[in-house]
């Protein structure tokens, strides 16, 4: 496999290609922060399009793990979007993130907080006192939001977070959830 991460590295895309089919057919969790290394240093195109699909379906035991460490690297901001897709394109457990996604939300980018809201939306459990408290946070900010498809999205959140809770979410203001 080091050899298949070292040609992701490489100018020809032939060699890329090649690498990529091994990763794809071999590749474990290990592979996540090559593949994405990869991703921030090629051009837009075909290479591109392979390694998002590869990350899309990752399915390797310690890929969250890798992948939710990527999210603090500050060589990865580029593909920040892309990382939090893969997330909920396959289907990734990450129910004891909630918080995590959350300040993502509201302190990244509209788009960010959009792939943040896709993947809170299709996590099928979520901790009931961590939801409340993310609620709480995000209402706070859609009040505060300036950037109006910023705000769509946190509403969207909200709505969100509160159908997770119940009727009772919608009936609860900031102030009681602290």
């Amino acid at each position: 496999m080091d050899l298949a991460f070292a040609a992701l590295l490489s100018a020809d895309d032939e060699a890329i290609i090649a690498a990529l089919t091994r990763i794809e057919q071999d590749g474990d969790a290990r592979a996540v922060r090559p593949l994405l290394t990869a991703l921030v240093n090629s051009k837009p195109g075909r290479i591109q399009q392979r390694i998002t699909q590869l990350l899309n379906e990752v399915k390797a035991p310690d890929a969250a793990k890798e992948l939710l460490a990527a999210l603090d690297e500050p060589g990865f901001a580029s593909v920040r979007r892309t990382i939090l897709g893969a997330f909920w394109n396959a289907g990734i457990d990450v129910r004891d993130h909630l918080d995590r996604f959350i300040t993502i939300a509201l302190e990244g980018s509209a788009e960010e907080c959009f792939e943040c809201l896709t993947v809170i939306e299709h996590q099928e459990i979520w901790p009931e006192k961590t939801t409340r408290q993310a609620l709480a946070r995000v209402r706070k900010a859609h009040a505060t939001e300036s950037d109006a498809y910023k705000a769509s999205m946190l509403k969207d959140l909200v709505a969100v977070l509160e159908y997770r809770l119940g009727s009772e979410a919608s009936d609860t203001s900031p102030e009681t959830l602290n």
